[in-house]
């Protein structure tokens, strides 16, 4: 294993020597942001080899650079270790590569802009982007077809930007206890990155207490693949808290979406945002978007007028079995879009069960009018006795609307505390989580979540 050193007075890159030197957390350590290293090293070539990134020092993706680790090479993240995204910068794990980024709660791994705190904006930089060989529909009825795709922020001339294969159980490394905040950069026009972007990711890789925060496009979007998400806080982005796109099977569990200063004005922005496949010839397209999700907290802001923000927006041919939600707040409801979405309704296919649906759209209604004719009557599916819905208070806490300190726990008298369906027992789900929403009586984000604010 390499380490990255530093060249004196240049700040360049280079190989030192072999050893991972992490250090365990100090005692009485506190969960406060990490401070910056002592050294700031300037990440101007792609990693090639085996590399340590450590936590004493600060790392820099310089403007416009596409961060590539190669395939073949693993990054290995300290806890507390912090890397900064100038302008336009991405980090890119291509694949074939890992990422072995595991922080603790007392030094969370922090991906954030090279702004100064208090000044940082939405959409700087291009945050993590993660590409794997499990399979994705992006290319299937292609001619010829294909079962991989390349990224959509860039061209065939990358070779470093294909994703998808044959390989659901792919192994693209962990990432446990880490933020990435301020990405979403616009690299080529409605071709944004995200703060976190997961291509074709397989269920080898670990993803779990991870928060994706003040972005200007999605929190955490999925390509395809079949990795798996656990405690996941999406907070204040611009764009959708949480998009599936292109076949993803995978499943989740304790997801939170604060989706309360969105910015529908650019594009539709949403809690929920499921796709199958973005061409209607293709809507049917396979593998299937089909995640299992457990347990998720979902707040909007019912004042939010500057644009459009639903709910959750279900479109395109997606499926998914989803349980235990709170949904609540959203200034417009739970769309469901086309037939090839209501075939998969009505096939149980898409379905939301034993969840709290509260407060949404137009006079509470929780379901838009119809917009068309034909259009899908959403109450029908979602207030049907075999969903086991809903429509009460969830009694959250009045703080989750907060800014920089939310409380996303119910309160002790909640009727959220009970009434959830019991999650498999499959060696993924916690099967003691049968309240509803992402949090019971623990607050799992205490202490490596942290909320600052762009800059206006």
């Amino acid at each position: 294993m390499n380490k990255i050193s530093i060249l004196p007075l240049l700040f360049a890159v280079a190989c030192g020597d072999n050893g991972n030197n992490a250090t365990p957390d100090a005692p009485g350590s506190t969960p406060d942001a990490p401070t910056s290293g002592a050294h700031v090293i300037r990440l101007n070539d792609n990693i090639t080899q085996d590399t340590t990134f450590t936590a004493d020092n600060t790392y820099v993706i310089p403007r416009l650079k596409q961060l590539f680790v190669e395939p073949g090479a693993t990054l290995t993240i300290q806890p507390g270790t912090v890397i900064q995204g100038e302008q336009g910068s991405v980090l890119v794990i291509t694949r074939g590569a890992k990422i072995m980024a595991e922080g603790t709660a007392q030094k969370p791994i922090v991906l954030t802009t090279s702004q100064s705190d208090g000044q940082k904006t939405r959409g700087w930089w291009g945050g993590l982007l993660v590409l794997g060989a499990a399979p994705v529909n992006v290319n299937v009825n292609s001619t010829p077809p294909s079962n991989e795709a390349t990224f959509e922020a860039f061209t065939s001339a990358i070779p470093e930007g294909l994703f998808g294969g044959t390989n659901p159980h792919d192994n693209s490394g962990v990432i446990k206890y880490v933020r990435i905040e301020f990405a979403g950069f616009n690299f080529v026009a409605d071709r944004e990155f995200n703060n976190l972007t997961l291509c074709g990711i397989g269920d080898g890789t670990t993803i779990d207490y991870v928060q994706v925060h003040g972005g200007s496009d999605d929190g955490v979007e999925f390509f395809g693949g079949t990795v798996n998400v656990k405690h996941l806080v999406s907070s204040q982005n611009g764009d959708d808290g949480f998009d599936t796109d292109n076949g993803w099977e995978g499943k989740a569990q304790f997801v939170i979406v604060q989706n309360i200063n969105p910015d529908g004005a650019i594009e539709a922005s949403n809690g929920y945002e499921s796709d199958n496949h973005g061409t209607a010839t293709s809507y049917t397209a396979v593998p299937r978007t089909l995640p299992t999700v457990y347990n998720v907290t979902m707040i909007g802001n019912h004042n939010y007028t500057a644009g459009t923000s639903f709910a959750m927006v279900l479109r395109r041919g997606t499926g998914g079995h989803y349980y235990n939600h709170i949904v609540t707040g959203f200034p417009k409801g739970i769309e469901m879009r086309d037939q090839a979405t209501k075939d998969q309704a009505d096939a149980g296919n898409l379905f939301f069960q034993s969840s709290i649906i509260y407060g949404n759209d137009v006079n509470n209604a929780n379901f838009p009018p119809p917009q068309a004719s034909g259009d899908i009557d959403e109450a029908s599916y979602f207030n049907q006795v075999a969903w086991g819905n809903r429509f009460v208070d969830p009694g959250m806490s009045p703080n989750m609307m907060s800014l920089t300190s939310p409380d996303f726990k119910p309160t002790t008298s909640s009727v959220a505390l009970t009434g959830g369906a019991t999650p498999p027992d499959d060696g993924f789900f916690d099967t003691t989580a049968t309240f509803v929403g992402a949090i019971g009586d623990t607050d799992w984000t205490a202490g490596w979540t942290a909320y600052p604010q762009p800059a206006h």
